[in-house]
């Protein structure tokens, strides 16, 4: 999504307070004892209409995120892992009659392992591929079974599409829904101070490999909706909150997860143009057009995926969203001509209806959970 996309027309108002939030904490969310202060602060101590006047406190900031849960802008305040290393995972499609879109939906909605579900048409009427899907697994077996077992219960033959190569995978982009910019305030610092009294890293014991399993299937979900999540956290795991907060830390260091922060549904926002592009690129070719694509402000992801030939000849996609069909329509004829593509086959596949969206989930369920309050989103 580009800068120049100023305002989007929606029917969800939010305040100042919950747009800088989003714009800010879609990654470096705080990892520290009381994340909502330290939210808190940043936002005041950055803010220029502020002018010493008015102080940002610790339960504005968590009340105003429980009202974008309520209004259901926010998924869920967590990670979004790295799929390759996190487990298994694959995009996944069916070709529906579209009197029947609704209840194949629900079945593929039964299973854990899909986060993602959405109806998507194609622009071009290229394709019957109109229910697109992302399984994740613990491994490749565990996520076979998964696709095995929709085949089944639906009568369908799934299209199959793991990512081969990542070029731009970034869902975390500005929104403008009241009309004023937000400042920059959050430098994506993952692990700050959590108190004088804390011991070095070097000295905070490791999470057990149990206890490692148990935080990551915790997280998923989400932080809880407490002002001290990470602690509700570390006593549901029966560990320090120390321990946790070092170990999410490490995960972010070590690439296993992406970011940490708040997941939106931009839906909910008025961004409902969401486009899957598709392209059938030489296979020597597809890596420099691919970065050329990834550093394109409009681009959101950009990734290379198998052809299914006969019935799937794309093999590199990226996605492009916006508040407005015709605009992103022009934003992909600008790319097309500047990048000299016309001559490339293409698609677009527009979403017209989300199913689904939740985090990924690779490890199965336990029954540990976080005392009362749920968790965000």
């Amino acid at each position: 999504m580009t800068a120049t996309q100023a305002t989007a027309k929606n029917n969800t108002k939010l305040t100042q307070l919950q747009q800088d939030i989003i714009n800010n904490f879609q990654k470096g969310f705080p990892l520290c004892s009381n994340p909502y202060q330290s939210i808190a602060q940043k936002l005041t101590n950055n803010s220029s209409d502020l002018n010493g006047k008015v102080q940002i406190t610790e339960l504005s900031v968590f009340n105003a995120l429980l009202d974008l849960d309520d209004l259901g802008v926010t998924s869920r305040i967590g990670p979004v892992f790295d799929h390759k290393k996190a487990g298994a995972s694959t995009l996944a499609a069916l070709a529906v009659e579209e009197k029947d879109l609704n209840k194949v939906a629900s079945i593929v909605n039964q299973f854990e392992q899909v986060n993602h579900n959405y109806a998507r048409g194609s622009h071009f009427n290229k394709t019957k591929y109109n229910l697109w899907f992302v399984v994740t697994a613990s491994d490749p077996v565990a996520l076979n079974y998964t696709l095995t077992r929709i085949e089944l219960l639906t009568g369908l033959k799934v299209l199959i599409l793991p990512m081969e190569a990542s070029y731009h995978l970034d869902l975390a982009f500005a929104i403008n829904v009241t009309g004023k910019v937000s400042a920059k305030v959050n430098e994506d610092i993952s692990l700050e101070t959590i108190s004088e009294n804390t011991p070095p890293l070097s000295e905070i014991q490791p999470l057990t490999e149990i206890k490692k399993s148990q935080l990551r299937k915790l997280i998923e979900t989400g932080l809880p909706k407490q002002l001290k999540p990470y602690e509700n956290i570390a006593q549901a795991i029966n560990s320090t909150e120390q321990q946790v907060l070092t170990q999410i830390a490490n995960w972010q260091q070590t690439g296993l997860i992406r970011r940490f922060g708040l997941v939106v549904k931009h839906r909910k926002l008025g961004y409902n143009a969401n486009a899957m592009v598709v392209w059938n690129i030489d296979s020597e070719k597809v890596d420099a057009i691919a970065a050329k694509l990834a550093k394109r402000e409009e681009v959101s992801l950009c990734y290379r995926r198998p052809r299914r030939l006969p019935d799937w000849p794309y093999n590199l996609f990226c996605m492009i969203h916006g508040t407005d069909k015709d605009f992103v329509l022009q934003q992909i004829e600008d790319i097309t001509k500047e990048l000299s593509l016309s001559s490339i086959e293409k698609d677009i596949l527009f979403s017209y209806k989300a199913y689904k969206q939740k985090g990924a989930s690779y490890l199965k369920s336990n029954s540990l959970k976080v005392k009362a309050g749920g968790a965000h989103g």
